[in-house]
């Protein structure tokens, strides 16, 4: 419902062209390699892959790509961890479609765009965090192990996580073991708890 309503409000934009959407962030990131869109709007809370990954996904592989985030989530971890990734924007979805539109033109040129609360957040979490040189769960796993743990949150099995992301269950079973190595932790509801609250994935 949410992609259809931002269809209609972009549609009538005579300088903007949809060539494409994604219903989770896996699916995202596999159209933007065919597509190579100058923008892509993604949501922080999807399925398969986080807004996170996606957005370090596809960076990687379309550099000349521009990643505006749309989310309801004023949260600090996701603004810094976003940001840190490379997208060039982060817009709350209360804005008004005025707003939303002016972010992906100004992210289109070259330019960052924050609303003004999240970029309040973002300076206060940066100075914070350099301050007491914090890591996050970004900087203690690896891109592999993120995936994983929030598959783990989503109640996806073994099997289902190693059909995924093209891997042995045993692969998926050696990731796991590290995560919770890494996170001191210790079995699956602590891991579930755990994406949560880092913004891995959403409940």
């Amino acid at each position: 419902m949410l992609r259809h309503g931002l269809r209609a409000i972009l549609e009538q934009q005579e300088d903007i062209e949809i060539i494409g959407e994604a219903g989770n962030g896996r699916e995202a990131v596999e159209l933007c390699k065919r597509l190579d869109p100058d923008v892509v709007v993604l949501d922080i809370a999807m399925p398969e892959m986080s807004g996170v990954l996606a957005t370090d996904a596809i960076l990687k592989d379309n550099r000349n790509t521009k990643v505006l985030i749309l989310s309801t989530y004023l949260n600090e971890t996701y603004i810094t961890e976003t940001l840190k990734m490379g997208a060039s924007g982060y817009v709350l979805k209360e804005c008004a479609a005025g707003d939303l539109l002016d972010a992906i033109k100004s992210v289109s040129r070259g330019e960052i765009y924050l609303s003004p609360k999240v970029s309040t957040m973002a300076i206060r979490k940066f100075i914070r965090r350099e301050g007491a040189g914090e890591k996050t769960v970004f900087d203690i796993l690896s891109p592999r192990e993120q995936e994983i743990l929030q598959h783990v949150a989503e109640g996806k099995t073994t099997n289902e996580m190693a059909e995924i992301l093209f891997i042995s269950s045993r692969t998926v079973d050696n990731h796991r073991a590290s995560i919770m190595r890494k996170l001191d932790l210790h079995d699956i509801p602590s891991l579930v708890k755990f994406a949560v609250r880092s913004g891995i994935s959403e409940l």
